[in-house]
């Protein structure tokens, strides 16, 4: 199998623009000890800047190549990449000359002023790859690259998991065991991050750990058994470790070594045909713990695996014995996955993380939406003037977004293009007052959330739809009416979505609202799943189910006129017809 050939979805992993890490949203790096001029890598808006004292900063042009290689430098700062690994992280799929690469780093070379014979910022180690030197933080203050200075986290909101992620690897350490861990939430709950965090991290306190990541691909699962450990291992065997991770593929587990056949001598495949006759599923699930337990004898081993929702059914066999083997070894395996995509009912991945976790064997750590502070620290954290964030802002996002990282640096990268909020001054800017801006659902998530929607059945589309036009919540009944189903089978089909925490949840209980007459209420888990659910309607028939809406609850909740009145005028306006007016009886 060749990794750098396939063909990966474009909804298999949430847009890298987007992926909340406040130290990768803007980096600050200079020379190690000060000396020299500082540098600051916008990841948003993909460009290099360069301090000049108290004047404005000075934009250097990169083409989108450079700033990619110089990005991965940044990433993976105080580590030797090698050549193999960035032909792999930025030319992913494409042969390309090494000298391609050589070129990228002249091209940040000469943008940095750095001395190849003396590097400040990238240091050439002949024949095997480069290595980012410099100091980085991402507040302008500055901490070395190096292992022996760990870096502390910005990634604002998330500081209770990362501490869990580093005790079950601490853990996996002291006790010898392998540890398996699901990383859960929703779309941009920021998943990803959080990982790529902890990996960060993880390499500067333990240089001599291995890591490895494989993905699952979306409509993939079945097709190629084992894909994301198969892509995995190939990024081992190509790293700094490939020597040793061969041997032990050799020694501990030739049907894994198979399937890299370019790795395998000629004067060795004959002997290797021999040795895989007969190879069974069994064997192959036995070889691969033997190597695993081989490589950690004396480093830890970090694998992830990501979108575990399009997992194989081969994979799902070896997340269950490397969770129930009793070899000593020092291994995390990593899991995220979106439990509202397990939607198939015979998922095993439904039935598997419960029956590891009733038995200990497993580990879960949900992702909670962001609160209101924690917006307003990631606001500040991108910006250095203490009094930076406007009054009100932080609310206003939280409430916009429901603290989804990825919709909130999605809509601020909005406002910002639409020259309503503007960063001057080293401060945040409103352009316009508050309650003047329209929060209009950015272009880029709503084909994320689009994409999502459309996985849903046709049946579902339209129950929420129609619920969209009731509004942000609804009760079952009102929408069975309106959109022509069955009242149970609507409760049935809201029910399955809220349970998933698919693009419905419950809404908490309201003293205030009036009696439901035993039927139940939904609410739409954002308000901008109902806003591009509501949009995606023809202008006529929005306007035909308000008309509906309208009528409905003078029969639904006799007994609560005075508090229906505000909603049934909003019905009756949005039906186009605003001379109608709910009757006196209401």
């Amino acid at each position: 199998m060749n990794a750098r050939c396939r063909s990966e979805s474009p909804s298999a992993k949430e847009p890298a623009a987007f992926q909340f890490n406040a130290v990768h949203q803007r980096l600050w790096f200079h020379r190690d000890g000060g000396s020299g001029d500082r540098f600051r890598l916008d990841i948003v808006d993909q460009c290099l800047w360069k301090h000049v004292g108290d004047a404005q900063d000075r934009r250097i042009a990169l083409t989108p190549k450079a700033f990619a290689v110089l990005k991965y430098l940044l990433d993976n700062a105080g580590r030797l990449i090698t050549h193999e690994e960035f032909l792999e992280a930025v030319w992913p799929g494409v042969y390309i000359q090494p000298e391609g690469l050589k070129s990228q780093i002249l091209t940040l070379r000469s943008a940095l002023e750095d001395d190849a014979r003396n590097p400040g910022f990238i240091e050439a180690l002949p024949r095997r790859g480069y290595r980012f030197v410099a100091r980085i933080a991402a507040d302008g203050s500055s901490h070395a690259t190096g292992a022996s200075a760990p870096a502390s986290s910005s990634l604002v909101g998330r500081d209770r998991p990362l501490s869990e992620l580093r005790a079950i690897l601490q853990r996996s350490i002291s006790q010898r065991q392998g540890e398996i861990v699901f990383v859960t939430g929703e779309t941009g709950i920021g998943k990803t991050s959080l990982v790529d965090e902890f990996v960060r991290q993880t390499r500067r306190l333990m240089p001599q750990a291995l890591f490895a990541r494989g993905q699952c691909v979306e409509g993939y699962g079945g097709k190629e058994p084992y894909y994301p450990m198969l892509e995995a291992l190939g990024e081992l065997y190509r790293g700094e470790h490939g020597t040793r991770v061969l041997r032990s593929l050799a020694s501990c587990a030739p049907t894994w070594l198979a399937q890299f056949p370019a790795l395998v001598q000629p004067a060795q495949r004959l002997a290797l045909q021999r040795e895989l006759l007969g190879a069974t599923r069994e064997r192959m699930l036995r070889e691969l713990t033997n190597a695993c337990e081989r490589l950690t004898i004396d480093a830890p081993l970090v694998l992830v695996f990501e979108d575990l929702q399009w997992i194989d059914p081969s994979t799902e066999d070896l997340i269950e014995v490397l969770a129930r083997t009793r070899a000593p070894m020092q291994l995390v395996l990593i899991g995220t996955y979106r439990a509202a995509d397990l939607t198939s009912g015979d998922h095993r991945l439904r039935a598997l993380g419960p029956e590891l976790q009733l038995h200990r064997l497993c580990s879960e750590l949900p992702l909670d939406p962001l609160t209101e502070g924690e917006i307003a620290a990631y606001l500040a954290a991108q910006t250095p003037a203490a009094t930076s964030v406007p009054d009100g802002l932080a609310g206003l996002i939280h409430r916009r977004t429901e603290g989804n990282p990825l919709f909130m640096v999605t809509l601020l990268d909005h406002l910002c293009q639409r020259g309503l909020l503007a960063k001057d001054g080293g401060a945040w800017h409103l352009q316009a007052p508050l309650h003047t801006i329209d929060f209009e659902v950015p272009e880029t998530l709503r084909e994320v959330i689009d994409a999502r929607v459309t996985r849903l059945s046709a049946e579902e589309q339209h129950a929420l739809e129609v619920a969209s036009v009731e509004g942000i919540e609804f009760d079952s009944q009102s929408c069975a009416d309106a959109a022509g189903l069955d009242p149970e089978r609507m409760d049935e089909l809201c029910r399955t979505l809220a349970d998933r925490h698919c693009v419905l949840c419950r809404p908490p209980s309201d003293p205030m609202r009036p009696p439901d007459n035993g039927t139940t209420r939904y609410a739409f888990a954002h308000a901008m799943y109902r806003e591009v659910l509501y949009r995606r309607q023809a202008p006529g028939r929005r306007a035909r189910l308000h008309l509906k809406f309208g009528h409905r609850p003078e029969s639904a909740y006799p007994a609560a006129a005075p508090q229906l009145r505000p909603v049934l005028e909003h019905h009756f306006e949005r039906s186009s017809q605003p001379g109608l007016q709910p009757s006196a009886g209401r």
